[in-house]
């Protein structure tokens, strides 16, 4: 997008206050905020923090330009300093030369037939879940879905990762990331990035926790150099190596990509599926056809890799949850030169802000988008710009578990809705926190109704 005929030196934007900018209406309400500065000021938004400037980009052409047709100016290594706790040095954060030479080294690992001979996995952990459920239905007993789906999705990726781990260690790490997740969630709206390093008794259970986190993947990655290859996904990364020169991944990288496949690998699928069901909860017209094309599909059996395909609602269903609350609502870059987009003047050492929250309401590429409407992802519905939705990035970085996650969550909606009503408890509000990853603000508390009687 450079070269543009008229270049201004500084997008439109909101003022803010003296020294503080923007930063105390961001941190008060960040999806507001952001969504109001888009709608308010047009695609290309300067937000002033302290004596920086952000800038949001909203346009489809824009996120195109920034992901995928110029992305070797755009780098994250900078921009993602404050989430390196929970991704490490991984591809989450890397970027260049390191970032290629792991994508090469990955890729093969993820490949969508691969990510489909794990649905037995997915099929046998949610069917774990479900049995625990069965006390609950038609009692009016409340519990928190997201809970649900959080503990679920965890076990999934640990034993898609690892194989079978034993409860305890389950419990611990996943204790351990809940520590990191909070820590680095209160960090990534202050202004003072010294202030989390100072010894605190806060700061010494984080740091407890990560080396905790730490510890137990570097186990992990010994027991699976010691044993025979499994055909996991450990075992994979642990036999890639580079055609040319043979290496692969040393230990200190493994477990830092690792560390990413976890935290990635259930967080943001724990929150779609939450959002799915409050959603499903709120219409229950859609919720009504989902159970009948499952029923349909799946009768009284459990779903293979070979039901995908054929659960075209249920996957309807899940677009529209992630476009309506993207798990990974916001991304960042910086700017390693100055960049000219849609007429305005970026600086070097910028960071530009991509918000699938805000690119996924515009009404110009999406009717009544506030609306949860499954429909409008169906083939021929509506002729939309690639990057209107963008849930898992895009580009040369598209997030390479995006795979796995599309057919976890699929999976695990039709297993859940091929048994169980789901209703929102009453008087139950639910509202977005957004974080790392957005979340429901504490929690999606349901009630279970009865599914496919004798089932």
């Amino acid at each position: 997008m450079s070269g543009s005929a008229r270049v201004c030196a500084t997008p439109p934007g909101p003022r803010g206050y003296p020294l503080l900018g923007v930063f105390p209406k961001a941190r008060r309400d960040p999806l507001g905020f952001f969504l109001d500065a888009a709608r308010t000021f047009g695609d290309v938004v300067a937000l002033p923090l302290g004596v920086r400037r952000l800038y949001l980009l909203a346009h489809p052409d824009h996120i195109r330009y920034v992901l995928q047709e110029d992305d070797r100016h755009f780098l994250k290594r900078r921009a993602a300093e404050r989430i390196r706790p929970l991704f490490g040095t991984s591809l989450t954060t890397v970027d260049g030369e390191d970032w290629r030479r792991r994508r090469h080294l990955m890729r093969p690992v993820f490949t969508p037939q691969r990510m489909a001979a794990l649905v037995p996995v997915i099929v046998e952990s949610t069917d774990a879940m479900l049995h625990r459920w069965r006390d609950r239905v038609g009692t009016g007993l409340v519990f928190d879905v997201f809970d649900e789906m959080t503990e679920l999705t965890r076990a999934i990726i640990l034993r898609v990762l690892f194989g079978a781990v034993p409860q305890e260690e389950v419990r611990k790490v996943g204790q351990a990331i809940t520590i990191v997740t909070e820590r680095v969630n209160r960090g990534l709206w202050s202004m003072l990035g010294w202030l989390p390093r100072l010894p605190t008794p806060g700061r010494e259970r984080f740091e407890r926790a990560v080396s905790a986190l730490d510890a137990f993947l570097t186990r992990r990655i010994d027991e699976g150099r010691q044993r025979p290859m499994d055909g996991g996904l450990l075992s994979a990364l642990l036999a890639a190596g580079d055609a040319g020169s043979g290496q692969g991944l040393d230990d200190t990288e493994l477990r830092d990509e690792l560390k990413a496949l976890f935290v990635a690998g259930h967080s943001t699928i724990a929150s779609g599926l939450a959002w799915a069901w409050y959603l499903l909860s709120q219409n229950p017209g859609a919720q009504g056809r989902l159970r009948r094309e499952v029923g349909a599909v799946l009768g009284m059996r459990r779903p293979n890799a070979e039901d995908l395909a054929a659960l075209e609602y249920t996957r309807l269903v899940i677009e529209e949850a992630l476009r309506l609350y993207p798990p990974t609502w916001i991304t960042a870059r910086t700017t390693n030169d100055a960049v000219d987009i849609d007429g305005y003047r970026i600086p070097a050492n910028a960071t530009v802000l991509l918000s699938p929250f805000v690119t996924h309401r515009d009404p110009r590429f999406w009717a009544e988008p506030e609306r949860f409407d499954p429909e409008r992802f169906r083939p021929g519905h509506a002729a939309r710009p690639r990057y209107a939705y963008f849930p898992f990035g895009g580009g040369p970085r598209t997030c390479i578990g995006s795979a796995l996650a599309t057919i976890e969550m699929q999976v695990i909606t039709a297993m859940v809705a091929r048994r169980h009503e789901v209703t929102l408890a009453p008087g139950w509000r639910v509202e977005p926190e957004p974080g790392t990853v957005l979340v429901p603000r504490g929690g999606v508390r349901i009630v279970l109704g009865p599914g496919e009687p004798g089932v």
